[in-house]
């Protein structure tokens, strides 16, 4: 095999064709995902979108449990997500069973960073078309927000969005952010993940098209909201209207 097509394709650059594809095939999917840092919470939200009348709504998700305090919310391709998915509760019960404690929400975006990095470096290796944003609290540092990207590259934040619409919720989650700079208890940190998704899909939502993910100071065990408990928070915000 020739050295060429080994061998990933750069622009005159240094750019990669293949990863910038995979970038604009996240934003072909038409799905979008917030995630916000509380003072005592983590939050993830996106849509649910249920193509067809027909499909069991609970198989249709974008939010995932990696262990007991670690959660993700995967935008994109949603079979590279349930290949990934794997591979990451593999990490993680791998890094438990050797160190007898839960791995760090850091840790393992750092372990997901190298490996997809990897889909950088030869051809015959197609990037993951997947955002990945990684949540939980962590005894010592408290809730985590980490993103890492089809390229490889990991990052923490206060609050991110990720997908078709992410720019606006970026420019969104900023505004919210500078009112008290951060510091929202946890159903403040619910509340701003909503109406953030709320203005940049511009639709108020019902308890069945949004899926939330919560984590707590409190409770640390990753869990998803009832519809239940996302009815309550929306008839909260319509009262504040």
């Amino acid at each position: 095999m020739s050295f060429d097509k080994l061998m990933k394709v750069f622009a005159p650059d240094g750019r990669i064709y293949q990863m910038e594809y995979a970038f604009k095939a996240i934003q072909s999917f038409g799905q979008t995902s917030v995630a916000v840092r509380g003072t005592d919470a983590v939050v993830v939200c996106t849509q649910k979108k249920v193509p067809d009348r027909l499909i069991v709504a609970d198989s249709i998700t974008n939010i995932f449990h990696i262990n007991d305090n670690i959660g993700a919310v995967i935008v994109g391709n949603m079979n590279d997500a349930k290949s990934l998915v794997t591979w990451l509760r593999h990490q993680a019960a791998q890094y438990k069973f050797k160190n007898g404690y839960f791995i760090p929400v850091p840790v393992l975006a750092q372990k997901l960073s190298h490996y997809l990095q990897k889909f950088s470096q030869q051809a015959y290796m197609r990037p993951l078309c997947v955002n990945t944003t990684l949540v939980g609290v962590d005894e010592e540092f408290g809730p985590q927000v980490y993103r890492v990207d089809p390229s490889g590259q990991s990052v923490g934040f206060r609050a991110v969005a990720t997908g078709s619409k992410e720019q606006e919720a970026m420019t969104q989650l900023e505004k919210h952010w500078k009112k008290n700079e951060g510091n929202w208890d946890t159903k403040g940190t619910v509340e701003t993940a909503i109406q953030v998704l709320q203005t940049v899909i511009s639709s108020d939502f019902k308890a069945n098209e949004i899926e939330i993910g919560i984590s707590t100071a409190a409770h640390p065990q990753f869990r998803k909201m009832t519809e239940a408990e996302i009815e309550q928070f929306l008839n909260d915000l319509a009262d504040k209207q």
